[in-house]
């Protein structure tokens, strides 16, 4: 069953009828009020008769975590014993123990599938120089060369745009584009590549990166207002000074809705706008300047805001996006590759990018893995978020497919070989996980990216350098 790609008003759908039921409730519904449009999530009122725990129609989700500027590779790999490493490839073997910096992610274990030996050739310079970071990220969907052309790009579709070309039609939004630092279009960032592939692994054809939002207060808003610009802003500045909710603009509707639903899902409807509500308050306490007492020059910019909590914030959004249903596909850039972000928090005194030039240094390894861990806290959180957010019968992790990487495997050399890959499986994601999966030396990732398409529901078709779909078994 195809849903329904439009969404309904509870006034269209409720206005004076009997108590909802499948019929009356479709997974588009929505509360609209003074400009607002906020998703609903999965509710029972949602499924048919025959199977009132289930969803309307089974649904997959794909999530990208990009990281900049590779990993301490040591604290990433899994040891290979002798006997397994003699085995014909690809070989799977069970993942036992976790590796130092995947220790996060312990209590998904089980789901986890540790990916070795994939790599991304068209961030290799392969004739084109140095410039690797811009390649990184911009080759990590795409598997297409970028060249240098005084800042002109010239790359391809990534697949999470694939899917969107394809899948994304049954959602508002198609594909969802963040990342915790701004990305830019236009001037040089590396080496004389383009400044826009260094801030972007979304990218929707050859010439044109996905618009990636680094603001989470316009995530929040194109979330919750069906993406209007211009009168986002405008609502967000009159809600901020009447500190109202974006709930308390469809209050009425709400009401409406409760009057015909059951307990559970009144409970449900409850449980939503109380963390509607707790992600609001983080993003109006992030976004204010507490500056009583304090010297005007340490004052901090609007949007300033320490990487675990604007981490959280974007995780927080991408769950409610997911659980709302208003997207199934998502990217986030944890950084921009080549970043020199400072990290006070975990005592790196230099920035990330030039801490990844380590030169076999103890302390700047140490360093880098610091880094490394805080990212992959981050991950684990929002993962963990993922989880514990109920659709019926299951979690909306159950349904996801949430990989973790970069586009370098280790910073110091700029390997683009054995890249760092960590796919959290959901149980109903079609995919089976706590293993590592060990595949021949340059084998595209492109083919991993084609799996996990499939299992989305997208035709099979080349992408970028892809040689095949990569086998999970």
């Amino acid at each position: 069953m195809t849903e329904p790609r439009e969404d309904h008003s509870i006034e269209e759908l409720t206005g004076g009828g009997p108590r909802v039921s499948a019929a009356h409730l479709p997974r588009r519904a929505v509360l609209r009020g003074a400009g607002t449009l906020v998703a609903l999530p999965w509710l029972e009122a949602m499924a048919t008769a025959s199977a009132p725990l289930r969803p309307v129609a089974p649904t997959r989700r794909l999530l990208y975590v990009y990281a900049p500027n590779g990993v301490h590779v040591e604290r990433w790999r899994t040891p290979v014993a002798e006997e397994e490493a003699r085995r014909p490839l690809p070989r799977s073997e069970r993942l036992k123990e976790l590796p130092s910096l995947l220790s996060p992610l312990e209590g998904f274990r089980k789901r986890l599938l540790l990916l070795r030996g994939l790599t991304q050739d068209k961030a290799r310079a392969n004739g084109d120089g140095p410039g690797d970071h811009a390649r990184a990220a911009a080759a990590y969907l795409t598997g297409v060369q970028p060249l240098k052309s005084e800042g002109q790009v010239a790359l391809g579709q990534s697949a999470d745009q694939r899917a969107a070309q394809e899948v994304g039609g049954r959602t508002r939004i198609r594909a969802l584009a963040l990342g915790l630092e701004a990305g830019r279009q236009s001037g040089q960032c590396d080496s004389g590549y383009s400044c826009a592939y260094s801030g972007h692994i979304s990218w929707q054809s050859a010439t044109t990166p996905a618009a990636k939002e680094s603001d989470p207060q316009r995530v929040f808003d194109r979330l919750f207002r069906g993406g209007d610009p211009g009168r986002s802003a405008e609502a967000r500045e009159r809600r901020a000074a009447e500190r109202r909710s974006v709930l308390d603009f469809v209050r009425e509707e709400t009401r409406r809705l409760e009057r015909r639903l059951g307990a559970q899902d009144r409970a449900r409807i409850d449980e939503y706008q109380t963390g509607l509500r707790e992600l609001e308050r983080q993003l109006a306490f992030g976004s204010a300047a507490h500056v009583e007492g304090v010297p005007d020059d340490a004052r901090p910019e609007r949007g300033q805001l320490a990487f675990a909590q604007k981490a959280d914030l974007m995780g927080g959004l991408i769950r409610l996006a997911f659980e709302t249903d208003v997207t199934r596909i998502a990217t986030l850039m944890l950084g921009n590759e080549g970043s020199s972000r400072r990290y006070p928090e975990v005592g790196a005194r230099e920035g990330h990018h030039a801490l990844s030039h380590h030169k076999g240094d103890p302390e700047k390894l140490a360093q880098i893995a610091a880094i490394n861990g805080l990212h992959m806290e981050a991950f684990a959180r929002l993962v963990q978020g993922l989880e514990s957010t109920r659709e019926g019968g299951a979690s909306v992790l159950d349904r996801a497919m949430v990989v973790y990487g970069s586009g370098i495997a280790d910073g110091n050399r700029h390997d683009h070989h054995d890249l760092p890959v960590a796919v959290v499986a959901g149980r109903k994601s079609g995919l089976r996980g706590g293993r590592v999966v060990s595949y021949a030396r340059n084998t595209p990732l492109n083919n991993l990216h084609l799996a996990l398409l499939e299992r989305l529901g997208v035709e099979p078709a080349p992408l970028g350098d892809s040689t095949g779909t990569l086998s999970l078994a």
